[in-house]
C-alpha cells in the first residue's frame, strides 16, 4: 500500500509522465489483445467445418525435379476417388487467382468477380450445406451437363438483395447462362480465398484426360480411425495405377513422369490453410 500511495503521488506531480505511461500501457494491452484474437482465430481454433480433424489436403510432388512443387491432376482425382481405401470422399478444385476471375453480365453494369471451380464432391467433403438450394451433384460436373452456379452469401445479398426465390434464376458468367442452384450460408468461408462470389462446377472429361496437368488441389476426408500416414501409403499405391491408366500429354513422355518420382504429399488441411503464417503470428 505504501508503494501504491507513493506511485500515485509521483503521478500527480508529473501529469505528462502519467499520460505517457497510461497511453503506453493501453496501447500494449490493446495490441496484445488484438494479436491474440488473430492467433486464436487463425491458429488455435479448428477449421469451421464438421470434424475438421478428418480433413486433409492431397497433392503430389515431383521430388526428383522440385520437392517444393505440389498439385494434383484430374487423372489422380479419378483414380483416387474410385480406388482409394482410406478416404470417405475426395474432391479437387482450381485455386482462385486474378486469372480465374469471371465476368458477370445481365445486371446494371458488367462486373468481374472471384470464382472457385470445384468438382461436385468438394463441398460435400467439407460437409457444408447451402442455406438455400443444394450443392453440386455428379450430374453438374459431367461433361455436357447444364451449366450451374452457387452464390456466396455476400454476393447473394449484393446482387439479389436476399431474394429467397433466387434458386432457378439465371446468371450470365463469361457469356454463358448458368442456373443458380444454391446459396451458401453467411459464415461459409473457403479457406483463405478472399472475396469469393461464385462457386462453379469443374466439368472434367475422363475420356479426354491426359497425364501431367497438376494445376489443381485436392481435399479429402479420412475414414474414421485412418491416419495421414496410412492415407499417404494408400495414395502411393495408386500413383503407378494412374500413370498406366491415362496417356501423357503431347510433348510429355511417360518416362519423364516416372523419372520425376511422383510422391504423395498429404497433410492436415488446417496446416495447408494456415501455412507459415502460424510461425509469424507466434512471433
Amino acid at each position: 500500500m505504501n508503494d501504491v500511495t507513493f506511485a500515485l503521488r509521483q503521478f500527480r506531480k508529473s501529469p505528462g509522465f502519467t499520460i505517457v505511461t497510461v497511453f503506453t500501457l493501453a496501447l500494449g494491452i490493446g495490441a496484445t489483445t488484438a494479436i491474440f484474437a488473430v492467433v486464436d482465430g487463425v491458429v488455435l481454433k479448428p477449421l469451421s467445418y464438421p470434424h475438421p480433424e478428418q480433413l486433409v489436403s492431397v497433392e503430389v510432388s515431383p521430388v526428383a525435379l522440385d520437392p517444393s512443387l505440389r498439385g494434383i491432376a484430374p487423372e489422380d482425382y479419378f483414380i483416387f476417388r474410385e480406388q482409394n481405401r482410406t478416404f470417405q470422399q475426395i474432391g479437387i478444385y482450381a485455386e482462385t487467382d486474378t486469372d480465374r476471375d469471371v465476368n458477370v453480365t445481365g445486371f446494371a453494369e458488367p462486373e468481374r468477380v472471384h470464382a472457385l471451380n470445384v468438382t461436385h464432391d468438394v463441398l460435400s467433403t467439407l460437409a457444408v450445406q447451402p442455406m438455400l438450394g443444394r450443392v453440386f451433384l455428379p450430374s453438374d460436373d459431367s461433361p455436357g451437363a447444364p451449366d450451374t452456379a452457387i452464390l456466396t452469401y455476400g454476393y447473394w445479398q449484393r446482387h439479389f438483395r436476399g431474394d429467397a426465390l433466387v434458386i432457378g434464376k439465371t446468371i450470365i458468367v463469361d457469356g454463358k447462362a448458368r442456373q443458380i442452384i444454391g446459396v451458401m450460408p453467411r459464415d461459409f468461408r473457403f479457406f483463405d480465398v478472399p472475396d469469393l462470389s461464385l462457386i462453379l462446377p469443374l466439368q472434367l472429361d475422363r475420356n479426354k484426360t491426359q497425364l501431367g496437368n497438376f494445376s489443381y488441389f485436392g481435399i479429402a476426408r479420412l475414414k474414421p480411425g485412418i491416419t495421414i500416414d496410412a492415407a499417404t501409403t494408400d495414395v502411393g499405391r495408386m500413383l503407378p495405377i494412374t500413370l498406366e491408366a491415362f496417356p501423357p500429354r503431347p510433348g510429355l513422355s511417360l518416362d519423364l513422369l516416372k523419372q520425376s518420382r511422383l510422391t504423395p504429399s498429404l497433410r492436415p488441411l488446417k496446416d495447408e490453410v494456415v501455412g507459415n503464417i502460424s510461425t509469424l503470428l507466434g512471433l
